[in-house]
């Protein structure tokens, strides 16, 4: 007995994705373009504030992560609830706003309103596009197609954090921030032309407090992919005044060096996802985050720092495309914005831990202290993903019915 919707019927009908598709290209110039916006403000944001205090610095660079980790699961219910390219929009005309904010005023309590606007408009527009994106990759080759979808921002890093300081120091810091404007808003056109392949089944009015504010199916990996994601906050919080302290050279090489290192990764632990399970390639990923912050704890020549970063680039990219398409495994295409939304606030709280309380940290002890100590976090990450997530790791999609695998 057939006992399939309408519309899963019209679905079932549709050609199946692939990576060949334009629509996939054009979503990955989009989050391209997103990032390269985000890498001007991870150098400048911090740097334009060297004058202030480390906890005003922590506070104002944390400011973005702790607006999105207040609304993302509300971004969830209303990508899940609605067509999801209206809110991609929505959060690039925000981004192209905020960063126009930073332009006019360096003041930090001026600047941190307009952090506040671009965490949410950040979990808009990447939680959109993300539950868009996984409608165009096969199931048999997820972990490669997030991969090579997640490549787009890696490319991104390996010359908006360096092109951004050195537009700051031959022009200004306004300067900058109006060239990441201009990267939002192209951001915002190009991610307009995505369409969702899978779209959610909008039926009649869920009530509020009945809607899936947190991914059931997400949780636990989100928690493992925070333990990378605050040693990410600590270092983009700190890392330039860092470098400036132990004269390590121009900080935005190690955004560089990182993301050469994350652009390879991702296509390499993508594929080794796929073919050996999700959890072959999380656990190494996750003790050589430690080790990364190990080495920068340590460092005192540019070398050391950009070793760092390549291990650094290493961890992230294992630890990201596993967790992400460990995650599109288990949830139904239906909710697949509250699983996004879920996943994605990692990188908020992670903003906020590892900017915020390092900033309080590093204001009592020093900068070398505070990585050092975030260094442990990765290792916590392989104690949560050994007792939550291993014993469920599947290398197979989840399956149409909606079921998750077991």
């Amino acid at each position: 007995m057939n006992t399939s919707t309408p519309a899963e019927s019209i679905h079932s009908q549709r050609p199946g994705p692939t990576l060949r598709s334009w629509q996939f290209a054009i979503a990955t110039l989009a989050i391209h373009l997103y990032f390269v916006s985000y890498g001007i403000s991870i150098v400048n944001v911090p740097s334009s504030l060297s004058n202030e205090a480390d906890w005003v610095v922590g506070i104002v660079v944390g400011g973005l992560g702790f607006a999105g980790m207040l609304t993302r699961p509300l971004v969830g219910v209303w990508v899940d609830g609605s067509a999801r390219e209206r809110w991609l929009k929505v959060g690039g005309i925000a981004t192209t706003v905020a960063f126009i904010g930073y332009g006019l005023s360096l003041n930090p309590w001026l600047m941190l309103i307009f952090r506040g606007i671009h965490g949410v408009a950040m979990g808009m527009f990447t939680t959109s596009l993300l539950a868009m994106v996984a409608s165009h990759i096969p199931e048999e080759r997820r972990g490669f197609g997030i991969g090579l979808y997640q490549s787009g921002n890696a490319i991104a890093q390996l010359y908006a954090a360096p092109l951004s300081f050195w537009i700051a120091t031959q022009a200004s810091f306004e300067a900058a921030f109006f060239t990441g404007a201009i990267a939002a808003g192209l951001a915002f056109f190009v991610g307009s032309i995505v369409r969702d392949l899978e779209p959610p089944l909008i039926k009649a009015p869920t009530p509020w407090r009945k809607r899936e504010w947190i991914s059931k199916h997400s949780v636990i990996p989100a928690v493992v992919f925070c333990t990378m994601t605050t040693t990410v906050g600590a270092v983009t919080a700190f890392l330039p005044l860092f470098a400036i302290e132990r004269d390590l050279g121009n900080p935005g090489l190690y955004y560089s060096v990182w993301a050469v290192v994350l652009l390879g990764s991702r296509f390499l632990t993508g594929a080794l996802a796929d073919r050996l399970g999700r959890t072959q390639v999380v656990l190494p990923a996750l003790a050589a985050g430690a080790l990364s912050l190990f080495i920068l704890a340590s460092a005192h020549s540019q070398l050391m720092m950009l070793v760092s970063a390549g291990i650094g680039g290493f961890a992230l990219a294992g630890v990201q495309i596993s967790v992400m398409a460990l995650i599109v495994d288990r949830t139904p295409a239906s909710s697949r914005g509250a699983a996004m939304a879920t996943y994605t606030m990692a990188w908020d709280v992670g903003a906020v831990i590892g900017g915020v309380l390092l900033g309080i940290i590093v204001d009592a002890t020093s900068y070398s202290f505070g990585f050092l100590l975030m260094g442990f976090l990765p290792l916590g990450g392989i104690v949560v993903y050994a007792f939550g997530v291993a014993g469920r790791d599947s290398k197979q999609a989840h399956p149409a019915n909606g079921n998750s695998p077991q």
